[in-house]
C-alpha cells in the first residue's frame, strides 16, 4: 500500500506513515502495529494515527487500488 498510503496522505493533509498506522489499526482482524519509538516524541508523534478515521473506501482503494474501486 506504499505509493497509494503517499496518494492518500497527501489528499488528506496526513503523513504517510499516520495513513499507514491508521490502516493497519481499521483491519477487522486483531492486529499491532509495531512502530519502535526511541523517544516520547516519536511516540506522540506515532498516535496521531489514532485520529484518522479510514473511509471503507479509503480502505478499499488502500488494499486494492483505483482499478477495483466501487462505482
Amino acid at each position: 500500500i506504499g505509493d497509494r498510503a503517499i496518494e492518500l496522505a497527501s489528499r488528506l493533509g496526513k503523513s504517510p506513515i499516520h495513513v499507514a498506522l491508521a490502516y493497519v489499526l481499521a483491519q477487522p482482524f486483531p492486529s499491532v502495529p509495531l512502530i519502535g519509538p526511541r523517544t516520547l516524541d516519536e511516540l506522540e508523534d506515532s498516535l496521531k494515527a489514532l485520529d484518522i478515521a479510514l473511509s471503507p473506501d479509503d480502505l478499499e482503494w488502500l488494499d486494492n487500488g483505483p482499478e477495483r474501486r466501487r462505482a
